[in-house]
């Protein structure tokens, strides 16, 4: 299974330690310490916007974080965070994501405890992830959509591949990913099975933003967008799997079960539905994590799997099958037949 992106997971735990990590970056100083010999104390700082105390003060931190060893005048980066600048664009896109949303975690807890609607009205989190600004394809809503696109599709880069390790697409010719986003699923199986074509449904800006980001891609060929929105309009026909990544949490039950059977509806006999999402989290298990920020804000949304089986069989589903994936979070694979 391809997991060995997870090794960036205890270098974003801690809130101090990772901010200051990302300060590191920022300022150069992974940069000067990613050569094998690391670098001297007197050239590490040279030319950089931080005093002796403050360079001293970041040091101390991030060798406590085990980012970095120091010997003598040398410093040199540890072998365990050497190995998570093969994820750099992914450990940069959670620091980056955690930074913008920690103010919401930290001044509005009691809103997030109390409801969804309360937190929702003060969150930086929901002026993110702005879905009313994806229906008009225009410039200032392309620049703010693919703000948020830009997390997600770092984050399907590598879960991905891990739910092609999980389920058969071999037996599959045409794919729907509805709230495909970027495309950047459709990348990662069309990459392992060269028999699939796949549109993408998701809403105008979405698509049109994904057009972009996979147009240099190989596997672009085989790829094209589908502008919809998932309530109103009918799904396309000729398909004969329908996928789901990491979508219907953002979904009412209500809502889901009407998107379940629109499935059921258009697949054809012998047709299979996929669904790849986070699971409802149990926190003794899975403490938070600063770098799951952007992920765990959303808490309420995330199902246990008995709620997506008794979902789809009261859509008329057949051959439900489900497991369970421990990566950062736990995710669910679960399929379906018509």
């Amino acid at each position: 299974m391809n997991t060995d992106y997870l090794c960036i997971e205890p270098f974003i735990r801690d809130a101090m330690s990772a901010r200051l990590l990302q300060s590191a970056f920022e300022l150069g100083v992974i940069d000067r310490l990613a050569g094998p010999d690391g670098c001297s104390r007197s050239q590490l700082f040279r030319r950089l916007p931080v005093d002796e105390a403050g360079g001293r003060f970041l040091l101390e931190v991030l060798e406590s974080a085990s980012v970095l060893q120091a010997a003598s005048d040398q410093v040199i980066l540890t072998e365990s965070f050497r190995a998570t600048l093969a994820f750099r664009d992914l450990l940069l896109t959670k620091l980056q994501f955690a930074q913008l949303l920690a103010g919401d975690f930290l001044s509005a807890l009691p809103q997030l405890l109390q409801s969804a609607d309360d937190f929702m009205q003060s969150s930086t989190l929901f002026e993110l992830f702005d879905y009313s600004r994806c229906g008009e394809v225009n410039a200032e809503n392309c620049v703010r959509t693919a703000r948020w696109m830009q997390l997600t599709t770092a984050l399907t880069r590598y879960e991905g591949p891990v739910c092609c390790d999980h389920f058969d697409f071999a037996a599959s010719r045409r794919m729907l990913d509805l709230g495909g986003n970027s495309g950047e699923f459709a990348v990662q199986v069309c990459r392992r099975h060269p028999q699939l074509q796949v549109t993408v449904g998701d809403l105008p800006v979405v698509c049109h933003v994904g057009q972009q980001h996979i147009a240099d891609q190989p596997e672009a060929a085989r790829i094209q967008f589908q502008p919809m929105h998932f309530l109103r309009d009918p799904f396309p026909a000729g398909f004969d799997l329908i996928s789901f990544k990491s979508v219907l949490h953002d979904w009412p039950e209500e809502a889901t079960a009407m998107l379940l059977q629109k499935c059921r509806d258009r697949l054809p006999p012998g047709g299979r539905l996929l669904i790849f999402e986070r699971a409802a989290v149990d926190f003794r298990r899975h403490p938070l994590s600063y770098g799951q920020l952007p992920v765990l804000l959303f808490f309420r949304s995330y199902r246990h799997a008995e709620t997506y089986t008794d979902l789809l069989n009261r859509a008329g589903f057949s051959d439900i099958r489900g497991s369970m994936v421990s990566l950062d979070v736990p995710f669910l694979v679960i399929s379906a037949s018509v």
